[in-house]
């Protein structure tokens, strides 16, 4: 037998993703990610596809595929895939599952399922993409609000509040946020938003829920704050928040602080707005060093202009300057103010620039400057001449000819008339902390384990979930929803096995225990049998009978052997029970009709035989005779609705209406039945067609009489009164071929699939239930009598041709039409 397209996909997995992984590693982002977080969903996608495969699903595969292409999307985001990459995964994916369908040598793949993979790549694509492109514009988005935020505050105290309010604004969920700096072994707040944490509150570094995530260097994610006992920070305890979430602050290998936001609203946060929160993280570290430095600068600062104003004082103070200036370790530079050169610098601005002090002291200052920042040079000056001081960044230029970034101040000295008589600037390298903005990307690779992930996407799924380990039975996890369906506590360390014991009470649909071997997700563990959908009884602890809907499978390593089992469970008792009380309703209403159509015959034969013993009087006068006849008409179509609701029943209780069929020629049945059509439709024209061949079987004459009668009545009632009814017969071989066909207008198409339900009246565009009952029973009756004869019927019907009967009758017991 040919594996199918599904089979080759689970079957050949691990193969597939070795020979995408070897491809996929040629993409830069993806070179140093461990094998588990470079396939990440995929090899799951691919069993999904392959389950879209098996169950053909009507409505597309988008809604199959779940989240995985989503959580993907996120992981990749965060490890510094662009779009492209992305979209380049699932590209060699596709490619790889085809080359190696083709590597095997055989058949190609069934259009469908071929469809089905084609279109379920595309979808995750599509997916990918869209989630992508707005989880990143989202990050961006929020951190250019940051960086928005940070401008004109370099302190920390003057642009944390700021921030911090950017957060809680960006993720809908957070009621508070906080920043704790790090001082020696202790953490302090540094700021906060919301209530929750008191600003300059201290925590020990190793204790508590901040202080685990700076002394492990990992965010830490818990659910309820209140009850979880990691949470050590009695503040925290008592501020009433749910889900709680803090990431360290790490900058070159150094904890700088913790940040933390919490939510009092819902105990779950979405990976998308932790992924934001640690990207908003980053960035906040890099602020925060950037501020750092600002301060250090400021001090730098502070101290070389003391020491200048110390040089006025006196000639030790003079020398103390010429001390500083020459040890400090931020650059200086003395700038005349006539024509901006360099009449000093200290060894720290040389060793900036690769030069020795003397080699850069009477030369221009736009000298140390690359040619792209010169032009701004002038803009700066002024701006120093008319304040104190002034601050700027710009590229400097080394004597190897490399550049740098450089953050400068220029401080102004003017002489007691107010004229400015010299400018000096300290002058700092900042290319650490351009290097920290280009690293942002690297930041937001940290992501929440696959494992955490994985419990969270199951915890979420509204059916039970088991998975247990082989050969053991060891349970390795189940998910929330199982205890809702089995309405007692549920023990991860028992074994599969232990299902059939108490107190689990697991039953067959008819009350019986379940054995160990009888168990789904037992017999997918011992003998690999995939099951698919059976029913079982679950006895809650308060006397209540759950019925579940059960489907098991094994999971195979690479050789085919069984290391797992996986089981999922769905409550379907209301629907159960749903369908019982229909079916009873049904089967009520059955019985009811034919009991009233059995007992309604005694009366009716009783009326028939007085009517016509009245018409067989010839002192009868005419016009009672009238109304005698008119009785008895209405007697015989009395009778004949009865018997078509007797047939019914028998149809439906009974296994169908009874057929007895003995030898005979079918001709002689349809040329009755056409003539007795014509005797009550005088005024219409009816022919009969009957093509040269045999026509001699084993029918039920009766029977067979009313297809006739039934079809024909309706081409009469649903034709144009002047337009002909054709019969035609003719012979098939082993079956006999009826066709009623008749003109007019076509039956909607809306109607075509349940013309032959009971109790379906024609319109006044169609054909319906047959004109002689009354009671829309004429075309089911006459489809049970065709498949009681082990034949078939079909209907065309179209404006242009007609509408046309097509009987097809066996010919002998044993056989069934063509």
């Amino acid at each position: 037998m040919s594996t199918s397209l599904a089979d080759f996909l689970l079957q050949q997995r691990d193969a597939i993703m070795e020979a995408w992984e070897a491809e996929v590693r040629a993409i830069p982002a993806a070179q140093a990610l461990p094998q588990p977080a470079l396939r990440d969903g995929l090899p799951r996608l691919l069993e999904v596809v392959a389950a879209l495969m098996r169950q053909r699903p009507q409505a597309g595969v988008a809604s199959g595929l779940g989240a995985i292409p989503d959580l993907h999307a996120l992981e990749r985001l965060g490890e510094g895939f662009n779009l492209r990459q992305v979209v380049t995964e699932y590209r060699l994916l596709r490619g790889c599952v085809l080359r190696l369908w083709a590597a095997r040598g055989g058949a190609a793949p069934l259009p469908e399922e071929e469809r089905i993979l084609h279109e379920a790549m595309d979808e995750a694509v599509a997916a990918s993409v869209s989630r992508y492109t707005l989880a990143r514009e989202r990050t961006l988005q929020a951190l250019d609000r940051i960086s928005t935020a940070a401008l004109g505050s370099a302190d920390v105290a003057g642009f944390l509040p700021r921030l911090l309010q950017v957060l809680r604004e960006t993720v809908a969920a957070v009621d508070v946020t906080a920043v704790l700096l790090r001082e020696g072994d202790w953490l302090r707040v540094e700021s906060v938003v919301g209530d929750g944490m008191a600003p300059g509150a201290r925590v020990p570094v190793g204790e508590g829920f901040v202080g685990t995530i700076a002394a492990t260097r990992q965010p830490l994610l818990v659910h309820e704050a209140s009850e979880d006992a990691r949470v050590g920070e009695q503040v925290l305890r008592e501020a009433g928040l749910r889900a709680l979430y803090g990431v360290p602050l790490v900058l070159d290998g150094d904890v700088l602080g913790v940040a933390v936001m919490g939510s009092r609203a819902t105990r779950e946060l979405s990976e998308e707005d932790l992924l934001l929160f640690r990207a908003m993280a980053a960035r906040a570290t890099a602020l925060l060093a950037q501020a750092q430095a600002h301060a250090r600068e400021r001090a730098a600062r502070a101290e070389a202009e003391a020491s200048l104003v110390r040089l006025r004082e006196s000639e030790a103070g003079l020398r103390r300057w010429e001390e500083v200036f020459t040890r400090l370790g931020v650059g200086v530079v003395v700038v005349s103010v006539e024509d901006n050169v360099m009449r000093d610098v200290n060894p720290a601005f040389a060793r900036m620039h690769g030069y020795a002090p003397e080699e850069l002291r009477g030369r221009p200052l736009e000298d140390t400057l690359a040619p792209e920042s010169r032009g701004v040079l002038a803009r700066h000056v002024a701006a120093a001449h008319s304040k104190l001081s002034h601050e700027y960044e710009s590229l400097h230029v080394r004597k190897d000819g490399s550049r740098f970034p450089a953050f400068s101040h220029v401080t102004t000295f003017r002489d007691a008339a107010g004229r400015v008589v010299q400018r000096v600037a300290t002058v700092l390298d900042i290319t650490q902390r351009r290097a920290v903005e280009m690293d942002r990307q690297r930041l937001l690779a940290a992501v929440e384990s696959e494992r955490a992930r994985l419990a969270s996407v199951l915890d979420q799924m509204p059916a039970g979930i088991f998975i247990a380990e082989a050969p053991s039975g060891r349970l390795l996890m189940a998910s929330r929803h199982v205890e809702v369906l089995i309405g007692r506590p549920f023990d991860l360390s028992l074994t599969a096995e232990a299902l059939a014991s108490e107190p689990y009470r697991v039953l067959h649909p008819d009350g019986r225990r379940y054995e160990v071997g009888e168990l789904q997700l037992v017999r997918s563990l011992r003998h690999g049998e995939e099951v698919a959908g059976e029913e079982l009884l679950i006895e809650r602890p308060d006397g209540q009978r759950m019925t579940a809907l059960v489907s098991s499978a094994p999971i195979r390593d690479r050789e085919g052997t069984i290391v797992a089992a996986v089981a999922t469970m769905t409550d379907i008792t209301e629907r159960r029970r749903a369908q019982e009380a229909a079916l009873q309703a049904a089967r009520f209403g059955e019985r009811l009709i034919a009991i009233v159509s059995h007992d309604l015959r005694n009366p009716l034969n009783a009326i028939q035989l007085s009517a016509t013993q009245l018409l067989h009087s010839e002192a009868l006068p005419e016009r009672e005779r009238r109304l005698v006849t008119r009785l008895a008409r209405s007697g015989d179509r009395m009778k004949r609705m009865i018997s078509e609701l007797l047939d019914f029943t028998r149809g439906r209780l009974g296994g169908g209406i009874p057929i007895h069929r003995v030898p005979g020629d079918l001709r002689a049945v349809v040329r009755s039945g056409v003539e007795e059509l014509e005797a009550a439709w005088p005024e219409r024209s009816l022919r009969l067609q009957v093509e040269p061949g045999h026509y001699e079987g084993e029918w039920d004459a009766d029977r067979l009489l009313q297809v006739v009668s039934n079809l024909g009545g309706n081409a009469l009632q649903y034709s144009p009164q002047g337009a002909t009814v054709t019969f035609r017969l003719s012979d098939a071989g082993d079956a006999v071929v009826l066709e009623v066909h008749n003109g007019g207008d076509p039956i909607p198409p809306d109607m075509l699939p349940r013309l032959f339900d009971p109790f379906r009246r024609g319109a006044t565009a169609g054909h319906g239930g047959g004109a002689s009952s009354g009671l829309g029973l004429g075309l089911y009756i006459v489809e049970q009598v065709v498949k009681g004869h082990r034949g078939h019927i079909e209907v065309t019907s179209t404006a242009e041709a007609g509408t046309t009967f097509r009987v097809t009758l066996p010919r002998a017991q044993g056989t069934s039409g063509a």
